[in-house]
């Protein structure tokens, strides 16, 4: 991912992923399996040399770190679906235009 990417923009489009996952079996397989091309396929820039992984049931907001010899991982939680969520409200915030006053919920 180009360090110099808007972070607003890549933190509401990874949480309107993982709203995607919440909502869609198939998807949330695929977002855990190839994670890299789900983020470019939702228009992010994501280098070869970082490598994108996905830990189901984590918390947390996403991390970009090194790992031994250098390699870059951005690291994205997808924790449980909040119980307090309708499915619809879920899907407005999948489905909204990401702007830079897009308010981020919380759990993401």
């Amino acid at each position: 991912m180009k360090l110099t990417a808007n972070l607003k923009t890549l933190e509401t489009t990874v949480s309107q992923l993982v709203a995607k996952a919440w909502l869609d079996d198939e998807f949330r397989k695929r977002f855990v399996s190839a994670p890299r091309e789900i983020l470019r396929e939702a228009g992010l820039v994501v280098e070869d040399f970082v490598n994108v992984v996905v830990h189901q049931g984590s918390t947390g907001a996403p991390a970009l770190t090194t790992a031994d010899g250098g390699a870059m991982i951005y690291e994205i939680n997808l924790p449980a679906k909040p119980s307090d969520l309708t499915d619809q409200q879920i899907s407005s915030w999948v489905e909204e235009t990401v702007m830079d006053d897009s308010p981020v919920p919380g759990s993401c």
